[in-house]
């Protein structure tokens, strides 16, 4: 990467965490979504970082999604179950909803072309309430295996994910933690064994 596009890059990921950076560089969000604002801040962005245009669009369209991100949680919160993005190929976010009632797929205009909003709706649970749930249990999860080396929420399948060093002999035991913690918790747990090389093997 050379070091303009490098520089948008800084740029663009200060505004995105909401980090103070120099009052006098652009910011990377165009006004709308509209085609005439995005062209308007690709200008704007390309006069003072000198960079390519697609090297630009890119950045700007990163900031759409992230603005998009953003709106989403705020928009669906009470039934918000998790929020990911997917981005090959194009730029595309899923939502899922707890409750059956469906919500139309979106599209938003984008600098690097359109974004896509997809949702998929029947989670039992929202994320607040399993983070919830696993902050309560997470001192008994320590305690019960003291081998865990971290612990997770995967949204996209609404489970805990507990990374454990994979030791033969403690298998049985953590399988009947895992059952246990299922049933305190109200959700999937997933083991995924951890081996000294770091590879990865679900239980």
């Amino acid at each position: 990467m050379s070091l303009m596009p490098a520089l948008l890059l800084a740029a663009l990921l200060q505004s995105v965490a909401g980090l103070m950076s120099d009052p006098d560089q652009p910011s990377p969000f165009p006004a709308s979504d509209s085609e005439s604002d995005i062209a308007a801040k690709v200008a704007e962005l390309r006069a003072f970082f000198g960079s390519s245009e697609q090297d630009t669009r890119q950045a700007i369209a990163t900031a759409q999604q992230r603005a998009l991100f953003e709106r989403l949680e705020a928009r669906h919160a009470a039934r918000l179950a998790g929020v990911w993005v997917e981005n090959d190929p194009g730029w595309h976010i899923v939502v899922r909803l707890t409750g059956d009632a469906p919500v139309a797929d979106e599209v938003h205009g984008g600098a690097d072309g359109p974004q896509y909003v997809h949702f998929r709706t029947g989670a039992a649970l929202t994320e607040a309430e399993m983070l919830r749930r696993m902050q309560a249990q997470r001192a008994w999860i320590h305690s019960q295996i003291p081998q865990v080396d971290g612990l997770a929420l995967d949204v996209k399948t609404g489970e805990l994910v507990l990374d454990i060093e994979d030791e033969r002999q403690i298998r049985a035991a953590v399988s009947s933690v895992r059952d246990h913690l299922e049933v305190q918790l109200g959700y999937p747990v997933r083991i995924n064994w951890q081996s000294a090389s770091s590879q990865r093997f679900p239980l």
